[in-house]
């Protein structure tokens, strides 16, 4: 078996096997097994499982570092993970390790990033993107939207977001002023009829 080092950062080199990359692995472990950086190295097979579990061990302390620093979606941790970089069949191992501990539920990524998004007066449509963006499954993403919106939460976004395009655009002239406002809430996602309708209310 061939096993050859190259360095990824000054304290890690990534492991690749019979030119299939393996994952990393940092200096202070791989100076208990006999292998030189940059040359290919015969290791007996005896070393393979010995070299894989250590990867393992360390790519699942990577990721808990990265799932404890903040909320994930099982999209962006599989991403992360493939970046370490890592082969493919240790990171549906590791994904399926953390659903199973229930440190990753999209769920429940989805609900607390809906809750952050509205805080900040996000609209619905933006919210959905930005959970699209993060690859949360379709059916996830409209469940928890059905469950957090109702029809005052998006009256109330709206009339957020219409003295928010009040503000921007306050010294444009009238009809300039309508204008820039209706396309940018309706580029937020807010209804024409509705936006136009508000702003007759609001006598703008």
């Amino acid at each position: 078996m061939k096993i050859k080092l190259k360095n990824k950062t000054k304290a890690t080199y990534i492991v690749s096997v019979n030119e299939e990359i393996w994952g990393i692995l940092p200096a202070k472990i791989l100076r208990f097994f006999p292998l030189h950086p940059d040359i290919e190295n015969d290791l007996p097979e005896t070393e393979k499982n010995k070299i894989l579990l250590e990867i393992e061990k360390y790519s699942w302390d990577r990721l808990l570092n990265f799932i404890t620093y903040r909320e994930r979606s099982t999209r962006e941790c599989e991403i992360f993970l493939k970046l370490l970089p890592l082969k493919s069949d240790l990171i549906e191992k590791l994904l399926a390790k953390a659903i199973e501990l229930n440190l990753l539920k999209d769920e429940r990524f989805a609900e607390m990033l809906v809750n952050d998004l509205l805080q900040k007066g996000k609209s619905k449509q933006e919210i959905r993107n930005k959970l699209c963006e993060k690859k949360v499954n379709s059916e996830i993403i409209e469940n928890c939207l059905n469950k957090q919106f109702s029809f005052e939460i998006e009256e109330d976004l709206l009339n957020i977001n219409l003295d928010r395009a009040i503000r921007k655009y306050v010294s444009l002239p009238s009809e300039k002023r309508k204008e820039k406002i209706l396309n940018y809430l309706t580029r937020k996602g807010f209804s024409y009829w509705e936006v136009k309708e508000k702003m007759e209310e609001k006598e703008i």
